[in-house]
């Protein structure tokens, strides 16, 4: 199982719906890259989760990278999937909307 990391999105301003991220392997301990990013569409996204790889959100705040919420993937009503995070209840933390744009 691979443990990947977004750091970043593209939303379709059409329909407010993520269709690209930036993305790599991760170590989630130190939290540093494994393999250069590279920019793909949320499909790829998707099929990482389903065969159990482990996505997650992934912020710079001074200069130090923070693993966020667990990102996970989401039916939308046309019928495509899509991601978000996975922010359970009412706990406040960094959402998928507060990651860079790309």
């Amino acid at each position: 199982m691979t443990t990947l990391a977004i750091d970043a999105i593209r939303i379709n301003p059409a329909n407010d719906r993520i269709t690209h991220v930036r993305w790599a392997p991760v170590d989630p301990s130190t939290r540093d890259w494994l393999s250069p990013t590279s920019i793909v569409e949320v499909d790829e996204v998707v099929a990482a989760i389903r065969r159990g790889d482990a996505v997650w959100s992934l912020f710079t705040l001074g200069g130090t990278r923070y693993l966020g919420p667990k990102i996970v993937s989401v039916a939308h009503t046309d019928g495509h999937d899509g991601i978000n995070t996975d922010v359970p209840g009412d706990h406040v933390e960094k959402c998928i909307d507060d990651l860079q744009r790309i």
